[in-house]
């Protein structure tokens, strides 16, 4: 199989970008699948992470491990993917992967909504009262 990849592949990937940037919300996602809306639940924690509560249907395959071919193997192409990570960070750089290989994807924005360090809460910069500029 080749996998190359062209600068005019990532060109097509980012002008394929709808409005909403490849997200599910977790509420839109609920609603999907209460409706029964055909969809891939790919969680890519740790197995240790999705052992402890993943939402019911998803299978769980590490970001690591993604590109291993046994793996991809298990991703449907005629389904879309929901990507699952600890807070959306990790599932945006799947779907890029994903994506340019041909699989049709979008990310849980926010995640599970725990971040995977607990040292390090989710915030980000005006969190922080950080300065910025107008």
């Amino acid at each position: 199989m080749d996998n190359s990849i062209d600068i005019s592949q990532l060109r097509q990937f980012l002008d394929s970008t709808q409005d909403d940037w490849n997200y599910i919300t977790p509420k839109a996602l609920n609603e999907a699948l209460k409706r029964g809306t055909p969809l891939f639940l790919l969680d890519i924690r740790k197995p240790q992470d999705f052992a402890n509560g993943h939402i019911p249907s998803s299978i769980n395959i590490f970001w690591l491990d993604l590109l291993k071919e046994e793996n991809l193997a298990k991703l449907p192409r005629d389904q879309k993917i929901i990507i699952i990570c600890y807070v959306g960070h990790t599932a945006s750089q799947a779907l890029v992967l994903l994506s340019l290989l041909g699989y049709h994807s979008a990310v849980l924005k926010f995640g599970m909504g725990v971040p995977p360090d607990p040292d390090c809460p989710v915030a980000g910069w005006l969190q922080f009262n950080f300065i910025t500029e107008t």
